[in-house]
Parts: C-alpha cells; structure tokens; sequence
C-alpha cells in the first residue's frame, strides 16, 4: 500500500492531522461524543482523499474535499450555537444562533469549495494568458 516515500510521508501527515483534530477539539471544551464524532469524520476524510491522491485521482476535485473538511465540524459549529433554555414547566427548549443553522453550515462548506475552483480558474487563465 505504501510503495514509495510520499505515500508513506503523507499517511504520516494525515495521521498527524487527525492526532491534532483531537487535540483541538480537546482545547475546545467540546463534549466527547462531539469531539469524537469530529475526530472520526476527520479520521474518514484523511483515509478517503489519502485513497484518491494515491491514485491520482484528487486533481479536479481536491476544493470538494476542503468543503468536507468542513462539514466534518457542522457537529461542533453546531454545538457552540446552542443554547439549552429551562422552561417553567421543566422542559428544555434547544435555541440554536443563526451560525448554528442549516443554511449558514451549508454556506461554510460553499465557501472553501468556491474559493478552491475560482484558485483553480485563475491558474488555469493563468496558464492561457502568453507571456509578452
């Protein structure tokens, strides 16, 4: 599986990667079924774009993979924004902030993923443009 020293040094990188993931979620105060469950998604997006760059087959999609990323912390982003209220009857209502709801965590995805194919069509106009 590891044939040549690159593949070794980035399953070591995103071993370190995943390690840090942990570690950040662990300075964040972030509850541990949370914390895991960022960790763990973390962990499957390193194996799953580790398997596709291995292949080669990361080029034209690696601005995907960066709105991935962040949808591995929808879960914390999630968290931060709520906000448990304790009703005069006993009951506990969940209030979740606007940074907390569907739309802005679809929109925190968009971002990386627009901005990584407006980088990769501005190389590419780059590239076209002939030197003078």
């Amino acid at each position: 599986m590891l044939n040549k020293p690159e593949e070794f040094i980035m399953s070591i990188l995103a071993g370190i990667w995943v390690v840090l993931t942990f570690i950040f979620c662990r300075y964040l105060r972030l509850p541990t079924d949370t914390g895991m469950l960022v960790t763990t998604l973390t962990l499957l997006w390193a194996l799953i774009f580790f398997l596709l760059w291995q292949r080669g087959k990361s080029r034209k999609i690696w601005p995907i993979f960066l709105g991935l990323l962040v949808m591995c912390w929808w879960r914390a982003i999630y968290w931060s924004a709520s906000i448990n209220i304790l009703n005069a009857d006993n009951s506990i209502i969940n209030n979740v902030s606007w940074y907390g709801t569907w739309p802005a965590l679809i929109i925190y995805a968009l971002i990386p993923v627009i901005a990584g194919y407006l980088f990769k069509w501005y190389r590419y106009k780059k590239q076209k443009t002939p030197a003078i």
